[in-house]
This record gives C-alpha cells, sequence and structure tokens, in this order.
C-alpha cells in the first residue's frame, strides 16, 4: 500500500528538515572541531597546493590556499604564470582552471601533481 503524505499537513520544521536532507544527501559533513578557536573555519576544510613558475616543480613557486568548493583567483602576479604544480598532501585533489571564474579548461592536481602546464592557469578550486 503506498503512503501519500501532504506538504499542507506536514510541520514547517518537518518541511525544513526535509529539504536540509535531501540538499545534502551524498555530501560529507565535518565533524565539529575540538578546538574552539577555529570556529566555523573548521566546518570548512582547507587545501594547499604549490605552483612553480616553471616546469618539472623548479623556479619561484608559492603556496596557495582555499575553502572546499570555492572558485578562488590565483592573482596577477601567477595569472597564466603556473607552469607545475601539485598538492602536499594526497588526500588533497584541487582543480586548475583556464579562467577566474573557474571555466574553461582544467586539470585536477593531487600529491603527484602536473610537471608540465601551459601558460593558461588562472583560479583554482579544492575538491576534496
Amino acid at each position: 500500500m503506498k503512503m501519500a503524505f501532504s506538504f499542507k499537513r506536514m510541520p514547517a520544521a518537518a518541511a525544513a528538515l526535509a529539504t536540509v536532507g535531501l540538499l545534502t544527501a551524498g555530501t560529507a559533513v565535518a565533524a565539529p572541531s575540538s578546538d574552539s578557536t577555529t570556529g566555523t573555519a573548521a566546518v570548512q576544510a582547507a587545501g594547499k597546493w604549490r605552483g612553480f613558475s616553471e616546469t618539472g616543480f623548479s623556479g619561484p613557486d608559492n603556496e596557495f590556499s582555499g575553502s572546499t568548493g570555492s572558485c578562488t583567483y590565483v592573482g596577477s602576479n601567477w595569472n597564466d604564470r603556473v607552469r607545475s604544480a601539485r598538492t602536499g598532501d594526497t588526500a588533497v585533489r584541487v582543480e586548475l582552471w583556464e579562467h577566474a571564474n573557474c571555466t574553461g579548461w582544467s586539470i585536477t592536481i593531487d600529491d603527484s601533481g602536473y610537471g608540465n602546464i601551459g601558460p593558461w592557469v588562472s583560479a583554482f578550486r579544492v575538491t576534496t
């Protein structure tokens, strides 16, 4: 026997909880931090990666970091100048994007990285 639920009869709080459950289905939720000084920053994981101005992970470099899911511009000093890149953590994955709004070409780097990237990286997004 199928049961039909009327949304008109469902209390507002239950509807809100059901909506949250649907929106968060399949996504990981960060565990609360035991360090009270980190506040909400602990909820959004941050990922770090290193970009190099020359191929083969050499030359001047810079460490970049961002919150998971946020598109971040690499800055005018590094726009189209990243020639190799990698993360420092096996669990971190970062998408490197052609345009500052995370559109166009992209590659995903990890701790093994990419040793030869063309002159096109403008933004990044931490995925894990």
